[in-house]
């Protein structure tokens, strides 16, 4: 009896300060698990949330670049350029501005005062309709054209008077450019917008009005590229509640019947619940957000009948004169299901290791805590923008599996999936971060150096070799800048052969001048692919920290420049020496 009291009091004490000791190591593990998720989910739909609504601000630059090519911004043009409205002019010009950016915007047009019309339409690339109205004609033509004034294949005539449209009317009431109201496009039924801008004679008088379509399928398609969570969705609304594009496979668009038109649906309306319910619980956040209200968080946690959703808004289109709101929504659970998992898991493991417990859950804790502080830590640098320290968190559990998601969600949303080498965002983190530190530690004296990057003769060889080919090129390309640079020093792929080099600390123009021999003579050094050996050239402008400027848009626009500068030295060079 006496045996069984002492075991009884040795076991029992024992058993349940071990249970509590285990029970506490959880509530811990639990809180800074927690506590970790939370700031690192804040981290990624802030990050998430600017990362989108970079792109569809790009998308709607590019309706604006596509008119000042068009007819320029005198503010942005060296000196003042007369317009002219000759048709045959025009056409030239919009066939250019429609192939600059087709997969946003592929018609531009032209309507004039007198009721003229010319535009171009790039419904392929290979098939190009060309609409005609001289002044004065009874109707419009429309033609299949391969280049600027070709009227071999007539498509078909039509009654149009561009002054009767709505983006006419709008533009002329107008000084500046002007948006319309979302529409589903006739021909494709997909969401659309149109920009319109006048055009004056010095005088002011008008002369009529240029326009683009940009369809917006385009920002759906690029939202459902993003991988976020599981149950996550992204979508954009205008100010009146509209969606504009989301993430989901559900239509924002409905019909009352086949044969009518399709009616925008409102955020409100759709059957979704991440977006009706969450728009209808913080409608009033997002109205003072869109309404510029600084001192308003851009996240926030809502409890739904499904859980905690944690939500981060951004305003849009402040630049460009629209007023969108991008959303991004992730229910809670998607992160915090490994966990809860992993506090469950101790629980059982303590238990079933009591003569153990104490000493190894002493040691776990102080593991998991380290570990958690390291993705803690990772979090706010990867919130400032600067590179993911190494981690060295070699674990199989919660929370390995955490840093390693973590690790591959910032090699998707940093590196070039081809290369290898860090993307355009990353890149221009990295500077924006590196301009922060200086303004806030002028003490220290940074200075970097923007290297643009320009390779010759690679059209060449994806035309005359393919595109496997001229992957293969551009991967040995940044494999070799790598090679070039110090390993404080960035790689970046700008876009299509373009890289962009980030140099940290560089002290003199020797320096840029002898890392600039350095990189062409190694990119340009032979390739050997599978059946061939194949060459580039390369052209190279730079843009130093803060000389050039303080911003890195300029920098990146006058090192971008000096390359051409150097392109177009090195091709008279060239035709000199033959």
């Amino acid at each position: 009896m006496s045996r069984s009291s002492l075991r009884r009091e040795l076991v029992v004490p024992i058993t349940i300060l071990v249970i509590g000791v285990a029970a506490a190591i959880g509530w811990v593990s639990m809180r800074a698990g927690t506590d970790a998720v939370n700031t690192l989910t804040q981290r990624i739909l802030t990050d998430m949330v600017n990362r989108i609504s970079s792109a569809t601000g790009k998308h709607l630059d590019s309706a604006l670049v596509a008119l000042d090519t068009i007819a320029p911004n005198p503010k942005n043009a060296p000196a003042v350029q007369k317009f002219s409205d000759d048709l045959g002019l025009l056409e030239s010009k919009l066939w250019i501005a429609s192939g600059l950016f087709m997969d946003v915007n592929n018609y531009v047009y032209y309507g004039g005062q007198d009721g003229r019309m010319v535009g171009v339409f790039r419904i392929k690339p290979d098939f190009v309709e060309v609409y005609w109205h001289e002044p004065g004609a009874r109707q419009r033509q429309v033609y299949q054209a391969k280049t600027p004034g070709d009227r071999s294949v007539l498509l078909r005539t039509d009654q149009y008077d561009p002054r009767l449209r709505p983006w006419y009317r709008a533009a002329i009431a107008s000084d500046k450019p002007v948006w319309s109201q979302i529409y589903n496009d006739f021909t494709s039924a997909e969401p659309t917008v149109t920009l319109a801008k006048p055009v004056f004679q010095p005088n002011h008088t008008l002369i009529g009005v240029v326009a683009t379509d940009v369809t917006l399928k385009v920002l759906s398609d690029f939202l459902r590229t993003l991988e976020i969570s599981k149950n996550s969705v992204a979508y954009i609304i205008d100010s009146e509640g509209y969606i504009v594009a989301t993430s989901g496979d559900e239509l924002a668009v409905t019909r009352v019947s086949p044969n009518d038109a399709p009616q925008r649906l409102r955020a409100s309306e759709m059957k979704t619940p991440l977006i009706s319910e969450i728009y209808k619980r913080s409608y009033a956040w997002q109205r003072k957000i869109l309404q510029g209200d600084k001192s308003i968080s851009s996240t926030q946690s809502f409890t739904l009948a499904t859980g905690t959703v944690d939500v981060a808004v951004a305003a849009l289109g402040d630049k460009q004169g629209l007023n969108w709101l991008t959303v991004v929504a992730v229910p809670r659970s998607d992160f915090m299901s490994s966990v809860n998992q992993g506090f469950f898991e101790s629980l059982l493991i303590a238990v079933a290791c009591i003569l153990f417990a104490l000493t190894i859950g002493l040691t776990i804790v102080d593991r998991v805590m380290r570990d958690i502080r390291k993705l803690t830590g990772a979090a706010e640098k990867f919130g400032e923008g600067q590179p993911l320290p190494e981690l060295d968190i070699r674990r199989d559990d919660e929370i390995g599996i955490l840093a390693q998601t973590f690790i591959e969600m910032e090699k998707k949303l940093r590196f070039d999936k081809l290369t290898q080498v860090a993307n355009r965002e990353s890149l221009f983190a990295q500077i924006s971060y590196l301009q922060k530190h200086a303004k806030n530690n002028p003490h220290e004296h940074t200075v970097f150096t923007i290297l643009f990057v320009d390779l010759d003769r690679f059209k060449f060889i994806n035309d005359n070799y393919g595109h496997d080919a001229g992957d293969a090129t551009l991967v040995i390309i940044a494999a070799r800048l790598k090679a070039s640079i110090r390993e404080t020093d960035v790689v970046a792929r700008y876009g299509g052969d373009e890289f962009v080099l980030l140099l940290k600390d560089t002290k003199s123009s020797i320096d840029i001048h002898n890392m600039v021999e350095k990189i062409s003579t190694l990119v340009e050094m032979p390739i050997a692919l599978d059946d061939v050996m194949v060459s580039v050239g390369v052209s190279v402008g730079w843009a130093c920290f803060p000389e050039d400027g303080d911003d890195y848009v300029r920098l990146i626009k006058i090192a971008d420049s000096r390359m051409y500068n150097h392109k177009r030295d090195r091709k008279s060079h060239q035709m000199h020496l033959v």
